[in-house]
């Protein structure tokens, strides 16, 4: 009997360790699943479940096998030597993401200002070397992404950056840059906060002690409400929570913020997110800036920011243009965008051709050419078809939204054959995808 007992107490003892073993592996594989793979529900509660009764100690014993591998991937995407952000990055053609939500503001009156400020797509700064344009409180590097043209700004963790201008935003001025949200789980934002602000030396003033206008984009998911905070100095003043920041985890978001004296309005993705009257004093207008709070593990999540452009709008550029148009004889936009390798319009476009329109309206003697223009992506024979057919595009809009006839507007293309810069350049091309208005 003794021996019977004995030998139980071995058997289950030998089960226990098996046990012990063997669960933190298949715990460690399903939480690396979990964070691959959107799978079922009811298994990813269970796994939750045993990590909250049992698995602190469980989950520790692989956590301290992978601590010194994790250290040293904290430190290559964190702040290390690689000059490449690894990974799938999305960049939708119509600039919207699949999955946002359709009762959001699609309001897109958003208007860059025509006389450029700042520029920068970091084309001209080496890899690896913190930009030659900017300020900073801390580190940074221009990188490639995987899957995206040209270089980035990768901003390490609880670091500032601030362009350097030397001078006021003036009090009509628009804001523009492209964010990538880098999450290696997919399912949470990095921590950024980015605004206005009366310090102009962020290495001699603090900034959370002063005058500014910020906007949180919160690490937080959507369930917890708070996609994004405004406030003022240290105060939040309001929050939104029916924008999908975990939509765009690991894809290009575009920011741009319009300043009108003491409003402003932001927006994403070409949402009208904000719209302030009386935020803003004179004195905040001094420097925009942008942080990226620190948030642990920053090999998981990072901050990533291109195609900066600060333009004053001191003169309402759709009105430019129609007076270039008027008493030049032309009027060239970079501002008429397209799907890629298509003639479709994008909203954000209607706020520029409507001037045309309106001035088409009350000018009936008014008769005008539309000419398109693309940068050298693709063959000779392809680009100067699309250039037609944009070109058409925006005749076809303009004639069915004003009911204008369409004899009083001649379209034609040139493609690739007149570029106004350098196409080896990211901003290069922009420029190069121009619409032309000639009056005839």
């Amino acid at each position: 009997m003794k021996m019977i007992l004995a030998l139980s107490i071995i058997l289950m003892s030998a089960i226990t360790l098996h046990a012990q073993v063997s669960l933190p592996k298949r715990v460690e594989q399903r939480a690396k699943d979990k964070s691959g793979n959107k799978v079922d529900e009811t298994v990813d509660k269970g796994i939750d479940s045993a990590f909250s009764k049992t698995g602190r100690a469980i989950g520790n014993l692989f956590k301290k096998k992978d601590k010194g591998k994790k250290q040293q991937n904290d430190q290559e995407n964190g702040s290390g030597a690689g000059n490449e952000v690894t990974g799938t990055a999305e960049r939708k053609s119509t600039g919207n993401i699949s999955g946002a939500p359709k009762n959001i503001n699609s309001t897109t009156d958003f208007v860059p200002g025509e006389m450029v400020l700042f520029e920068d797509d970091f084309e001209k700064d080496a890899l690896g070397d913190f930009p030659a344009q900017w300020n900073t409180n801390g580190s940074g590097k221009v990188v490639t992404i995987g899957g995206l043209d040209g270089k980035w700004l990768d901003v390490v963790h609880n670091c500032i950056i601030t362009p350097v201008m030397n001078r006021q935003l003036p009090e009509n001025s628009t804001i523009e840059f492209d964010l990538f949200l880098r999450s290696e789980t997919g399912r949470s934002t990095p921590f950024i906060q980015f605004g206005l602000t009366q310090v102009k030396d962020i290495l001699r003033e603090d900034l959370f002690y002063q005058d500014r206008f910020f906007i949180n984009l919160h690490r937080y998911t959507e369930e917890d409400g708070k996609t994004l905070e405004y406030g003022l100095k240290n105060d939040i003043i309001g929050n939104k929570s029916n924008f999908p920041l975990t939509s765009y985890v690991n894809k290009v978001l575009h920011v741009a913020i319009a300043v009108n004296k003491s409003r402003i309005r932001l927006y994403l993705d070409n949402n009208k997110i904000i719209d302030l009257p009386r935020a803003l004093t004179s004195a905040m207008r001094n420097t925009f800036f942008l942080n990226n709070n620190a948030v642990i593990p920053a090999s998981e999540i990072g901050m990533l920011i291109s195609n900066v452009r600060i333009a004053s709008a001191e003169t309402d550029a759709r009105s430019l243009l129609v007076k270039q148009l008027m008493e030049e004889g032309k009027a060239v936009t970079n501002d008429i965008l397209f799907d890629v390798n298509s003639d479709k319009l994008r909203p954000e476009s209607f706020s520029i051709i409507n001037q045309f329109g309106d001035a088409l309206q009350k000018e009936p003697s008014l008769k005008i050419k539309i000419i398109g223009h693309t940068d050298n992506d693709g063959n000779d024979a392809s680009n100067l078809a699309l250039s037609q057919k944009r070109a058409v595009a925006v005749k076809s809009y303009i004639t069915e939204k004003y009911a204008v006839a369409g004899s009083r507007i001649q379209t034609d293309g040139k493609g690739e054959s007149q570029p106004v810069a350098d196409n080896a350049s990211v901003g290069g091309k922009a420029k190069n995808r121009r619409v032309e208005f000639v009056k005839l």
